[in-house]
């Protein structure tokens, strides 16, 4: 079930870096939710069902030009993936390029994710998804 899951997540990140956000939302189940890190200027709290995250990705598209996400760590545990990835965009008031990275934890049911949560660090990801800060990736990241 690990690798299946890996798939729908990494599906998920294509889509978002498509600008195909029908595709994106596709394996949300309704209830799910999304905590925010506050990573993504404007984009704080929990973002519910697909349009919630529908809302939150366009506030990532509000503040940057060629918004996207490199995903470069996807490892599973159980029922849940951590993806860490390196997002990055052109903002749209100053010009300027912005990078920095992002961690995620996803938990899926029937193939569907049913929460998300943003983590600051790389470490708080994986303690909650109860794995150890030197867990190694279980698929390469996508190309």
């Amino acid at each position: 079930m690990s690798q299946e899951n890996i798939e729908v997540v990494r599906a998920a990140y294509d889509a978002v870096n498509r600008g195909d956000l029908d595709a994106a939302i596709s394996n949300i189940a309704p209830e799910m939710e999304y905590v925010a890190s506050g990573a993504v200027p404007g984009a704080t709290g929990i973002y519910v069902g697909a349009e919630g995250v529908k809302r939150f990705i366009a506030a990532l598209w509000e503040e940057f030009d060629d918004a996207r996400a490199d995903v470069t760590e996807l490892i599973a545990a159980d029922d849940k993936v951590v993806v860490s990835a390196t997002a990055r965009g052109r903002g749209k008031l100053s010009g300027a390029e912005a990078r920095w990275n992002t961690w995620q934890l996803w938990t899926l049911r029937h193939g569907k994710l049913v929460r998300g949560q943003g983590f600051t660090s790389r470490e708080g990801a994986l303690q909650a998804a109860g794995l150890g800060a030197s867990a190694a990736p279980d698929s390469p990241p996508s190309a």
